[in-house]
């Protein structure tokens, strides 16, 4: 009786120890998948964003490292797999940091390169020049309604280009749609009371920069009675 106990203990210690060797197995299955997952689902999604950026408009400099020698790698352990599902816990190199590490870092640098590039492009497309002229509109309450809406029209554009959009090409077209209705609040740029000719100089002044033969008589002695001749520089091109 007691032998029989021993044997089937031996049995079951056995039935055991396979098991645990199954579950430790399936465990680093698991643990493989799911570093390999992560991976492919960020690269996925980097590629992604820079078809999208590069649909959009918006140049990328970017080319990762040794991009073909990562291919190479992918390949070479896709193969091993294929032939035997047990390679993945035996890798033919390190798969942590000769291969995941290593793509973990060209997302990195493609992520970064894309945010720069975009803040770039918003800030190349809102390059409006100095506040000065804003800041000395405000002054004239003629103004302040049409100065409220192109600093409106400013700080929105601004706020674009904190944040890379998830879809670009909606945000140009928004971009382009509040660039456009900046440049009309210029055009609108109008006072009754004030001549034609100061508020064409200010509305060049603003945007391209105003001819110096523009700057009259009238009109600098217009900006001085209000002060506001500070606000004006002038540029030799």
């Amino acid at each position: 009786m007691l032998l029989e106990r021993a044997t089937g203990l031996a049995a079951r210690i056995t039935q055991y120890h396979k098991l645990k060797g199954a579950a430790d197995e399936a465990a680093q299955f698991e643990t493989r998948a799911n570093q390999l997952g992560v991976i492919s689902e960020r690269i996925a999604r980097t590629r992604a964003a820079l078809c999208k950026l590069t649909d959009a408009g918006v140049a990328i400099s970017f080319a990762p490292s040794d991009g073909v020698g990562y291919a190479a790698k992918a390949k070479a352990l896709r193969t091993a797999i294929q032939d035997n599902p047990a390679a993945i816990n035996d890798p033919p190199f390190d798969l942590k940091n000769e291969f995941i590490d290593r793509l973990a870092a060209i997302a990195g640098g493609a992520e970064k390169a894309m945010n720069e590039a975009w803040r770039a492009y918003v800030a190349k497309r809102a390059d409006f020049g100095s506040n000065d002229v804003l800041s000395a509109l405000a002054e004239v309450s003629q103004f302040r309604p049409s100065v409220t809406k192109i600093r409106q029209c400013r700080s929105n554009i601004s706020a674009l280009g904190n944040s890379l959009p998830s879809d670009p090409q909606t945000t140009v077209a928004r971009l382009d749609a509040l660039i456009a209705d900046h440049d009309a609040a210029w055009v609108e740029l109008s006072a009754e009371d004030i001549p034609s000719s100061i508020v064409s100089f200010i509305r060049a002044a603003a945007n391209e920069g105003a001819p110096l033969a523009t700057y009259t008589d009238e009109v600098r002695a217009w900006f001085e009675s209000r002060n506001l001749l500070n606000a004006f520089r002038i540029r030799l091109r």
